[in-house]
């Protein structure tokens, strides 16, 4: 096995995130790639955390393993109910 491939590339690990914190709103709200990037976006500026770090933060509490910090907190404020809503 190549070291380097071994070696994650952060642009790439962001990007997952993203893509993951996108297709856990595209489930829950059935929306286009495009409003779920969005309003991670808004969520990120309205509570003053950053675009990457609310987007972790919302796969965590999809998954059921909050953080902790401010992220976290901002997270179960914009989508815990909706999250809770869909593990019913």
């Amino acid at each position: 096995m190549d070291l380097r491939a071994a070696i994650e590339d952060p642009a790439r690990a962001d990007a997952r995130t993203l893509d993951r914190a996108e297709g856990v709103l595209i489930a829950l709200r059935h929306c286009t790639t495009e409003a779920a990037f969005g309003e991670i976006v808004r969520a990120s500026k309205r509570h003053r955390v950053s675009t990457l770090r609310m987007a972790a933060a919302l796969v965590a509490l999809a998954q059921d393993s909050p953080l902790d910090g401010d992220a976290s907190a901002a997270a179960r404020y914009e989508w815990g109910l909706l999250i809770e809503q869909a593990h019913r």
